[in-house]
């Protein structure tokens, strides 16, 4: 069995790497030996994410990458060219698709790449970093290229990848992390999502977007600090802005302690917008849900957006941006907001047709033209 997995997978990194030099094949088949000798065979995703640099022979893989005109994703930690604190905003795709060799080749859907290019066409002035929880590399072909050379247009835009139990070194939740109890979550990607974001901005300050955005507007002249209602009773975690000093890192550490101190491997969302809810509400106070009612609020120092900030829709809505007959509904609403959320979870079925009269299209051409193009028929 042993013989046929590694078979597999040296042809499928051969396949996918494409390389025509035949003097590149050698190494690249050692690194691949070297991976599955050290890998559990039962290994599930949650495992991959925590011990991908945690592997001895790690900096082979990661020269190999060097040697391969940089096919392979730096290091955040590693790289010379780091998030400028305050200054950056972030994505994070904790997926991994091979966790059979650790090597996870970047697979973004249009609307993930959208979500990058509106961030960066709308922010000019800041960085935006698209970090991966796995040894990711790039593909050299095929539509997925195309997005990733669309994004990659853009100065701004950085790709880097993690480790979590470096990533997390040196911040509050890192004994926790070593404890282990992420790798017991029933929702290993979710989870492990819902805590990078905490720690990039503990570690660098700045604003923190899911990938199932549209950015519509700046953001670079809203003073850091914020995060914004679903409605009327609970907060959002697909944005959040803090410092990377004073208060914003103070908010930031509780953010993190709260996560260890109530994390439910079992549950889906009592890590997400429950955690933000549950911190800023001591903040704040038990008057929360009345000052949330009355607009745009400050908490020692932390500002609080109601729902026409970042989330114009409900999840139940979705369905507003994607069918040409809330067209102008729809764009009524949320011409004057900061992003729309498209509620993935629910929304990631109701692809459009490029060129169709909905309110995600004219959006998507308007704010991620490029990567609208590069999408094919359907985004």
């Amino acid at each position: 069995m042993g013989r046929i997995i590694m078979f597999i997978t040296q042809k499928k990194l051969l396949k996918d790497f494409q390389i025509q030099r035949p003097r590149l094949i050698l190494p690249i088949l050692v690194v691949s030996v070297v991976v599955l000798l050290v890998i559990y065979t039962t290994q599930d995703i949650s495992t991959l994410i925590y011990r991908n640099y945690e592997i001895k022979d790690r900096s082979t893989a990661y020269n190999m990458g060097i040697l391969l005109n940089k096919i392979f994703v730096e290091d955040v930690l590693l790289s010379s060219s780091k998030p400028p604190p305050g200054r950056t905003i972030f994505f994070h795709e904790t997926t991994c698709y091979h966790p059979v060799t650790l090597f996870n080749v970047m697979n973004l859907t249009a609307r993930q790449a959208c979500a990058i290019e509106s961030a960066a066409s709308n922010n000019p002035n800041f960085q935006v970093f698209l970090l991966f929880a796995c040894p990711t590399y790039r593909p050299l072909s095929g539509g997925q290229k195309l997005l990733i050379d669309a994004i990659e247009s853009y100065k701004n835009v950085q790709f880097r990848q993690l480790n979590i139990s470096n990533y997390a070194r040196d911040t509050p939740i890192e004994d926790w992390i070593k404890k282990g109890d992420l790798l017991n979550s029933g929702f290993p990607m979710q989870h492990t999502a819902d805590l990078l974001r905490l720690i990039s901005l503990y570690r660098f300050g700045g604003i923190y977007l899911d990938m199932d955005v549209v950015v519509l507007r700046s953001l670079e002249n809203v003073p850091l600090n914020y995060v914004g209602a679903h409605d009327n009773i609970t907060l959002g975690n697909a944005v959040i802005s803090l410092e990377p000093t004073g208060k914003g890192h103070e908010i930031a550490e509780l953010f993190l302690r709260d996560y260890e101190t109530n994390y439910n491997g079992k549950a889906y969302v009592k890590n997400e917008p429950a955690l933000v809810t549950r911190v800023v509400k001591n903040l704040c106070g038990n008057d929360l849900v009345k000052l949330m009612q009355e607009g745009r609020i400050s908490c020692q120092g932390l500002t609080v957006f109601n729902s026409t900030a970042f989330y114009p829709l409900g999840w139940p809505q979705w369905k507003h941006y994607t069918e040409p007959k809330y067209l102008e509904e729809t764009m009524a609403i949320t011409k004057d907001f900061y992003l729309i959320h498209l509620w993935n979870k629910a929304s990631y079925k109701g692809l459009i047709k490029v060129g169709s009269s909905t309110a995600l299209g004219i959006y998507a051409e308007n704010h991620c033209p490029r990567v609208y193009t590069a999408a094919g028929d359907y985004f």
